[in-house]
């Protein structure tokens, strides 16, 4: 991938079961969050069960990727720590 630093921005929007649950992927990604490299900014906001990601960078698109890789990976670990924890 290049290494050529771009303007870009993406939105990921997060559905989940309850809004408790959606509460607990949050907070379990709060730490993960700070502080973030220079040239990334991530915008994160829940409205019942939904989260809204808003990541902007100044960086190559590599690291919005990555950011963007990472907020799936954790939800999904955290998803399956859930599922775990209630069989």
């Amino acid at each position: 991938m290049s290494s050529e630093v771009v303007e870009a921005e993406a939105e990921l929007l997060m559905s989940f079961e309850s809004g408790g649950l959606a509460e607990l992927v949050l907070r379990s990604l709060e730490p993960d969050n700070e502080p973030l490299p220079e040239g990334l900014r991530l915008d994160v906001e829940r409205e019942g069960r939904t989260i809204r990601f808003r990541i902007y960078s100044s960086r190559p698109v590599s690291s919005l990727l990555a950011t963007i890789d990472d907020i799936l990976a954790m939800a999904a670990l955290v998803l399956r720590a859930v599922k775990a924890a209630s069989t």
